[in-house]
């Protein structure tokens, strides 16, 4: 996923801090499939995926002007997009509105898709299971393994992104594992 995303022009990134709604336009579209899978995948299928979108496109939007290069655009970004996710977790942990057992169960897939074929049924079961399994982890520890998995990062990239070392996102991830193995390990002998 991280591979094909591209850096945008230093020109682009000047039109856009000059105020040229064409060029932040331009910077949107470049951005918005894999700023919405990412928020997706740190949020989970409970979150309010079009709403942490425009979130960070507007704070992307706010902030621009405080780009300065010290870091590619593309490591700024997935600030933004942790830190839109990680303040929407707070106040909602601080409002107790989600609960992280409230997932989609088979029966209610099945309710919409009555005539699929069961290999289909089967993937969206080990689509749900997997869901299932991200959101029983921390999301200190999830945003790490969402950002190796599917943004394609390594350790050095990821730490770069959230300012910590190297050392603590390797223990992150290896812990983030662990426990979805084990959620997996749970599910798998009921």
């Amino acid at each position: 996923m991280n591979k094909t995303l591209l850096e945008p022009t230093r020109e682009l990134l000047d039109e856009c801090m000059a105020g040229n709604q064409l060029a932040f336009k331009e910077i949107f579209y470049m951005y918005r499939s894999y700023a919405y899978n990412l928020i997706y995948k740190i949020t989970g299928p409970q979150g309010d995926h079009e709403d942490l979108l425009q979130e960070v496109f507007f704070q992307i939007y706010l902030s621009l002007k405080t780009f300065h290069g010290d870091s590619s655009f593309k490591t700024w970004f997935h600030r933004v997009v942790i830190h839109v996710c990680t303040r929407r977790w707070r106040y909602q942990k601080a409002e107790k509105r989600i609960n992280p057992k409230d997932t989609v169960n088979l029966e209610s897939v099945e309710n919409i898709v009555p005539n699929a074929e069961m290999g289909t049924l089967k993937q969206l079961e080990l689509k749900d299971l997997v869901e299932q399994a991200l959101e029983t982890v921390d999301y200190k520890l999830r945003i790490p393994l969402v950002l190796n998995i599917y943004g394609e990062m390594d350790l050095a990239e990821i730490a770069g992104i959230m300012g910590i070392p190297e050392g603590t996102v390797k223990s992150r991830l290896f812990t983030a594992r662990k426990q979805i193995k084990d959620f997996l390990d749970t599910t798998d002998k009921e």
